[in-house]
C-alpha cells in the first residue's frame, strides 16, 4: 500500500492509492474513507440470527403467559391447599400485606427524596466530568489527586468507624491507608509515568469529544438491551402453572413443614409456580445472548475509539479538526466490521464464561480439592486475561486497518513481538489507580450524601441509607465509565505507537518520548538486553510487503507503513 500526493489536489486532500486489498488502513484526511470489504461475515449473521430468534421467542412467550399470573403467585393464593388441590380455605395474605406496607414505607421515603435523589446523580455526573477535565488539563495533579483521593476516602472511612466504637475496622481501614500512601510513594516513579499516559490519552479525548457521545450511546444501547432481554426472560417464566409444592403435613387448607402442633413448625405454602419445561433453557439462551450482546457493545466502543484515535495520531502536523471521524468508524462498526467484533464480542464472552466458572469452582472446592482448583483457577485466569488483551488490541488494529480479528490478531502480536513492546506488564497500574479511586471516591461520596439527607428528623434511616446507595452507585458507574473510555484511549495511542516503532518513524514526538519511557522503564531486564542487542544488528534484508507512505504536499515524508526490505 502506499499513500501519494495527487496533484489535482489541493493542500488539505491525502490520495491513496491500493498496493494490496487485504486491508483498508487510513482513510482521506477529511473523513472520506475507502470501500473496505466486509470481514467475519459469519460471526455477524450468527449473532443476527441468534438475537431475532431469541426475541422472537420471547415476544411469543408474551402472548402465551398466564394473563393471571400475579393473582395465581400471590402469597393468598399458593398458601391455600385449594389453589392447586380441591381444597377451599387457607392463609398467608398477613404475610404479604406486612411487606407491601414495608415497600410502601420505603417508596414513600424515597419519593419525598427525590430532590435529593437527583442532585447526587448530577453531583456524580458533575465529579466524573470534573475528573475527566482535571486529566485533560492537569494530568499529573490528577493522578496524585486520586491516590490521595482514595487513601483519604480510607482515613475517612477509619475515622467514622471509630466514631461508632468499632476499633479492628478502623484499625484496618487506617493501615490499609498507611500502607497505600507508603506504596504509591514508593513507586512514585511509575506514578509519573501513568499521570504522562493519561495525559496524552486525554489529548486525543480533548481533540475529540465525541468519543464520550458515541460511548454514551453504547451504554444506552446496552441499557435497552437490559431492559428487552429481562421482558424476554419474565415473559417466558410467566408461562407454566401451579403445582403442588414441597411441605410435610397440612391441616385444612394450611401447609406446615413439619408435624402439626409442633413449636418449631412453621406455615408453608402448599402450591408453588413452576415454568414449562423449556423456559430453564430459553433463559439459557437468552443470558449468553444478552452477554454477547453487551461483548459486542464493548468491542464497538473500542473499536471506534481506536479508529478515531489512530486517525488523530496519524493526522498531519497542526491538525485539529477532526469533523466526521467519529461517524465514519461507527459506519465501519456496523457495517464491513461488524462481524469482527461480533467475534470479538463472542470471544469475550467465552472468556467471561470461563472467569464465572473458575470463581464459582473456587467456592464449592473443598480440602484437597481447593489447592488444586486454586492451581487450575489461577492458570485459566491467566488465559483468559492473555485472550482478552489480545481480544482488545486486535480490535484497535481492526478499526486501523480494516482487517479480520484472527488477521489483526495476528499482526498486533507480531507489531508487540517484534518491538520488544509488553501488552500487559505496562498497563496494570493506570486501570488499577483509575479503578480503585473510583470505587472509593464513590463509596465516600455515597457515605457523605446518606449521612447528609440523615441529618434532622426529615427522613427514615433506611431512606437515608438507600438515597447514599443511589448516589454511590451513580458515581460508580460515571466514574468507571469516563476512566474505561480513558484508558481505552491509552491502548489505542499504544497501538498506534507500536506501528511507529514498526516502521521506525516518529508521528508524535512528544507521545512516542512518553511511551519510550514507559516501555523502557516497564520492560523485563531479558527483554531489555534483547531490545538493546536488535537495534545493534543490521537490519535484515529479507523482502516485505511495501509499506505506507504519507506524504503531504509542501510539507517532509512521514513514514507509518512497513519500508521495502525493513525486517
Amino acid at each position: 500500500m502506499s499513500l501519494l500526493p495527487d496533484p489535482d489536489s489541493d493542500d488539505r486532500e491525502l490520495v491513496y492509492e491500493r498496493d494490496s486489498s487485504s486491508s483498508a488502513i487510513h482513510t482521506h484526511a477529511e473523513g472520506e474513507g475507502f470501500f473496505r470489504p466486509h470481514r467475519d461475515v459469519p460471526f455477524a449473521r450468527a449473532f443476527v440470527a441468534t438475537a431475532v430468534t431469541t426475541m422472537a421467542i420471547g415476544i411469543a412467550a408474551s402472548f402465551g403467559r398466564a394473563r393471571d399470573f400475579e393473582a395465581l403467585t400471590s402469597d393468598a393464593h399458593v398458601s391455600k391447599w385449594s389453589s392447586c388441590h380441591d381444597a377451599t380455605t387457607g392463609n398467608g395474605a398477613l404475610r404479604r400485606s406486612l411487606m407491601e406496607d414495608d415497600d410502601a414505607e420505603v417508596g414513600q421515603g424515597l419519593r419525598m427524596a427525590q430532590p435529593f435523589i437527583l442532585a447526587a446523580a448530577l453531583g456524580a455526573i458533575g465529579l466524573g466530568a470534573l475528573a475527566l477535565h482535571a486529566f485533560q488539563r492537569h494530568p499529573r495533579a490528577a493522578t496524585w489527586g486520586m491516590i490521595y483521593a482514595k487513601a483519604g476516602s480510607l482515613f475517612a472511612m477509619s475515622i467514622a468507624l471509630a466514631s461508632a466504637g468499632a476499633i479492628v475496622p478502623c484499625v484496618i481501614f487506617a493501615l490499609l491507608g498507611g500502607f497505600f500512601l507508603y506504596w504509591m510513594q514508593r513507586t512514585s516513579e511509575r506514578v509519573e509515568l501513568v499521570a504522562k499516559l493519561l495525559g496524552a490519552a486525554s489529548a486525543s479525548l480533548k481533540d475529540n469529544p465525541h468519543l464520550i457521545t458515541t460511548s454514551l450511546i453504547a451504554g444506552a444501547g446496552v441499557v435497552t438491551s437490559i431492559i428487552v432481554f429481562f421482558f424476554c426472560i419474565f415473559a417466558a417464566f410467566e408461562n407454566g402453572g401451579i403445582r403442588p409444592g414441597d411441605f410435610a403435613t397440612r391441616s385444612g387448607d394450611v401447609c406446615y413443614d413439619g408435624p402439626v402442633g409442633d413449636a418449631l413448625t412453621q406455615v408453608v405454602p402448599c402450591c408453588e409456580w413452576r415454568p414449562d419445561s423449556w423456559v430453564p433453557w430459553y433463559v439459557t439462551q437468552v443470558m449468553l445472548v444478552a452477554m454477547w450482546s453487551w461483548m459486542i457493545a464493548a468491542e464497538i466502543r473500542t473499536f471506534v475509539i481506536g479508529g478515531v484515535v489512530s486517525r488523530w495520531y496519524f493526522a498531519p502536523v497542526g491538525t485539529t479538526q477532526f469533523v466526521g471521524t467519529t461517524r465514519e468508524f461507527v459506519g465501519h462498526a456496523f457495517g464491513p466490521s461488524f462481524g469482527s467484533l461480533a467475534f470479538g464480542g463472542l470471544v469475550l464472552t467465552g472468556v467471561q464464561i470461563l472467569r464465572n466458572l473458575n470463581e464459582r469452582l473456587r467456592r464449592e472446592s473443598r480440602g484437597a480439592l481447593a489447592i488444586l482448583a486454586c492451581v487450575v483457577t489461577m492458570i485459566m485466569d491467566c488465559v483468559a486475561e492473555l485472550v482478552e488483551t489480545v481480544t482488545k488490541f486486535a480490535t484497535i488494529q481492526c478499526a486501523i486497518t480494516g482487517e479480520s480479528l484472527c488477521d489483526a490478531g495476528r499482526e498486533v502480536t507480531r507489531l508487540l513481538k517484534d518491538n520488544f513492546l509488553s501488552a500487559v506488564r505496562v498497563w496494570w497500574l493506570p486501570e488499577m489507580i483509575l479503578n480503585m479511586a473510583a470505587f472509593f471516591i464513590s463509596v465516600f461520596y455515597g457515605t457523605t450524601v446518606g449521612i447528609f439527607v440523615d441529618i434532622g428528623d426529615r427522613f427514615s434511616q433506611t431512606t437515608a441509607i438507600s438515597v447514599g446507595f443511589i448516589a454511590g452507585v451513580s458515581s460508580l458507574v460515571v466514574l468507571g465509565f469516563l476512566f474505561s473510555v480513558l484508558l481505552t484511549c491509552v491502548d489505542a495511542v499504544f497501538i498506534c505507537y507500536a506501528r511507529d516503532k514498526d516502521q521506525n518513524t516518529v508521528t508524535k514526538p512528544d507521545i512516542v518520548e512518553i511511551y519510550d519511557e514507559v516501555t523502557e522503564k516497564t520492560r523485563d531486564p531479558i527483554i531489555a538486553v534483547e531490545a538493546a542487542a536488535a537495534t545493534s544488528r543490521p537490519r535484515s534484508q529479507l523482502p516485505s510487503e511495501a509499506g505506507v507512505v504519507l506524504q503531504h504536499p509542501g510539507a517532509p515524508t512521514m513514514a507509518y507503513g512497513r519500508p521495502d526490505n525493513s525486517r
